[in-house]
Parts: structure tokens; sequence; C-alpha cells
């Protein structure tokens, strides 16, 4: 009978939490706003869905927060590799010719 009553209860709690976990990101400048909000979505997965669905939701999370972080890297490398391209307008700087002193002669005039 509790397992009934359970059900239903965690039926009802998905129906009124869905929205929140659907909403979009708050628009907001602070990044641990984000965090927070990330962390208040994981703990309404938590209490309303069962643990098997749990661990898929998490998992989940965690493979788009590496895709994210891996995708912000390669942006990053790009803007790097950007930066350091010389520009057409740089001056180049090359190494001065070497010479044989082998075969030179202080007394000969150029």
């Amino acid at each position: 009978m509790t397992d009934v009553i359970t059900e239903h209860a965690r039926a009802d709690a998905r129906r009124a939490l869905s929205p929140l976990l659907a909403a979009p990101p708050p628009e907001t400048q602070d990044p641990a706003r984000y965090v927070g909000e990330i962390f208040k979505r994981l703990c309404g997965c938590q209490t309303t869905f069962d643990e098997v669905a749990f661990t898929r939701i998490a998992r989940a999370v965690l493979v788009s927060l590496g895709k994210a972080a891996l995708e912000e890297s390669e942006r990053q490398a790009r803007r790097i590799r950007e930066r350091s391209k010389p520009s057409p307008h740089d001056i180049r700087v090359t190494a001065p010719r070497q010479v044989d002193l082998d075969t030179w002669d202080p007394g000969e005039r150029d």
C-alpha cells in the first residue's frame, strides 16, 4: 500500500517539478548563481526520481559538463593561436649572417 502512495506522490512531484527543471537558466552575470541553479535542479531530481533515474541524470550532467569544458578549451586555444600568428605588419627579425672568421683577414679592406 505504501508503494502505491509513494508512486502517486512521486508522480505529483514530477508534474510540479518538470517545468522548473526544464526552465531556461536565469539571466545573471554571477557565475555562482549558475552553479547554485545546477545544484538546485540536481537536488530536485534526486528527490523526485528514483535512484536509477537520478544516476542517469547525474551522468548526463557530467557528460554535458565535460563537453562544454572541451568546447571552451578549444575556443580558447583558437583565440591564442590567432593572437600568436604573425601579422603582415610585424617586423621580422632574423639571425645575423655567420662570418667565417678563419677566412677573414683583418688587414683586407672591404
